[in-house]
């Protein structure tokens, strides 16, 4: 909470003001982060929509990429997020955490279409079903790109490795993994 004053240049009482708990302002920056991820996915698409399918994903992937450089404070707030018990529970489709996972669902809905349509052309493996492979993807890149934002020093100076052509590797590798 003290971050968050101070990155917004408030109180943390000024913050209270607005924010029930740390909880409600926690989720409110994770809403806010889906809605831009989920913009910056749909405009992709739009911009690849006569392209094949595994191209589509792997601008996906490149915008994934992208908004995690652009907005880490989103990213780390999504990606650091541990599902509740309590989450699953709450049947207000209004509610704020309800809302979270709506957004959250639309991010990896865009993706599976993507490798549904793949599938149906015949340009993604069909051996296995579309979630499983949506989830393999999804959570591969989210692993990675954990990786390269704590451990970038590392990479380069260990394994004299540049980051950009890194990332491209890993698009890469993770595309010929599904490509049929």
């Amino acid at each position: 909470m003290d971050d968050i004053a101070k990155e917004a240049e408030f109180t943390k009482k000024t913050i209270y003001s607005y924010f029930k708990s740390k909880e409600e302002l926690y989720f409110e920056i994770m809403l806010c982060g889906f809605t831009t991820l989920n913009g910056l996915f749909d405009k992709a698409i739009k911009e690849n929509i006569n392209r094949t399918e595994i191209e589509k994903i792997s601008s996906i992937g490149r915008v994934f990429i992208e908004f995690c450089k652009k907005y880490p404070g989103y990213f780390k707030a999504i990606s650091d997020y541990e599902n509740k018990e309590f989450d699953f529970q709450i049947h207000d489709d209004n509610s704020l955490i309800k809302r979270c996972y709506v957004a959250g669902q639309y991010s990896i809905q865009i993706l599976k279409k993507c490798i549904e349509d793949g599938m149906k052309k015949g340009e993604v493996i069909d051996d296995k079903d579309s979630d499983t492979i949506c989830l393999l993807l999804w959570s591969a890149m989210m692993g990675y790109i954990g990786l390269i934002n704590r451990k970038e020093k590392y990479i380069s100076t260990y394994y004299n490795k540049n980051i950009e052509n890194l990332i491209e590797d890993g698009i890469s590798i993770l595309l010929r993994s599904i490509k049929k």
